[in-house]
């Protein structure tokens, strides 16, 4: 028995399915693939799927990955193949790999936040940048005291690791990288909203692009 990883995109309207919804589809797409999968022991014996960092609904991504645990001397190549004619609509099949890092250490992630708007790019780009640029930038963030939410101030500025705001057409990308990990998770559309907020007729795309460690190492 091994683990292997297996990373796939997540986009166009793939983004709708929910992370529950999202297991069930990998649960069946793995046993329609046919895999030599290893099973718990019990009463209801299922196949060993984990996920590295859930996706927030609405948010697509470039960089999903999956574990499961195989039985037997398939190759990565095999398990490429059996799977790649099993994927659900909309979900990309992009690699199988060996795992090199435990997802408990995923500390960052770097994302990109589309914008529309009805204004002209190059304005809403400078309007971005003057944001930015600014010391604090105070947003609600919905957390936990005791065993209810509330919603809590955080200062975004705190947060951003890099960022960089480009123009691509009609459109402003927003690079960004935030805390994305099981200790710190700051998720982007916080500032996506707190921008549109301020600009009537704007709008976003959420795409996760990849996950690192603290020390900004690729995930993998």
């Amino acid at each position: 028995m091994r683990c292997v990883r297996i990373w796939f995109k997540k986009m166009g309207m793939s983004r709708y399915v929910s992370h529950l919804d999202l297991m069930r589809a990998m649960t069946r797409t793995v046993r329609r693939a046919k895999l030599p999968l290893w099973y718990t022991e019990g009463f209801n014996p299922h196949p060993y799927m984990t996920f590295a960092l859930p996706l927030s609904l609405g948010m697509e991504s470039l960089c999903e990955s999956m574990d499961v645990r195989i039985e037997g001397d398939i190759t990565n190549e095999g398990i490429f193949d059996l799977l790649k004619g099993a994927m659900p609509p909309g979900i990309e099949l992009t690699a199988v790999t060996d795992p090199v890092h435990d997802p408990k250490v995923i500390a960052l992630g770097e994302f990109d936040i589309l914008f529309d708007a009805d204004k002209k790019a190059e304005a809403l780009a400078a309007v971005i940048k003057d944001m930015l640029s600014q010391d604090s930038l105070i947003v609600q963030k919905l957390g936990k005291k005791g065993r209810h939410k509330v919603l809590k101030d955080i200062d975004l500025m705190e947060h951003i690791k890099e960022y960089s705001v480009g123009v691509m057409g009609e459109r402003v990308k927003l690079s960004v990288t935030l805390p994305a990990g099981s200790t710190t998770n700051i998720n982007p559309s916080l500032l996506a909203d707190e921008i549109v907020k301020n600009n009537e007729g704007a709008s976003y795309t959420l795409v996760r692009k990849q996950l690192m460690l603290e020390n900004g190492e690729k995930f993998c």
